[in-house]
């Protein structure tokens, strides 16, 4: 493999392991975990940044109380100093969102993709 782009948390046991080098971290600033590894925007490549997220999803007709809850959660979880010292260990970051700033999340991303498969040209099989 000449390259390959990958999440960090999959990435970083590799690098560390020096399995793999780091040219460049795909995120809008430089990883905590690797800060030594500029930026592909530092690496002069305009429009190249994407975070790699992790979120919850529900079916549609699950109670919105649930969903609170289940929010609220998950956030209290992800807020603590023992999952966020895990989390960083591994290469990840917690940056929890709230419900409607993820929703948006979500679909400027699908609308990001659909354009991309348009200009690509790519077909369903």
């Amino acid at each position: 493999i000449d390259w390959f782009f990958a999440p960090l948390v999959s990435a970083l046991p590799l690098i560390k392991d020096g399995k793999l080098v780091a040219l460049a971290v795909g995120t809008p600033r430089r990883a905590p975990a690797l800060p030594d590894v500029p930026t592909t925007l530092e690496a002069g490549y305009a429009g190249s940044d994407y975070t790699f997220w992790v979120g919850m999803f529900v079916p549609v007709k699950t109670p919105s109380a649930l969903v609170t809850r289940l929010h609220v959660e998950t956030v209290r979880i992800l807020r603590s100093d023992a999952i966020r010292e895990r989390l960083a260990k591994l290469g990840a970051e917690v940056a929890p969102m709230e419900q409607p700033q993820f929703a948006e999340l979500v679909s400027a991303e699908a609308v990001q993709a659909a354009a991309l498969i348009k200009r690509a040209g790519i077909r369903a099989e």
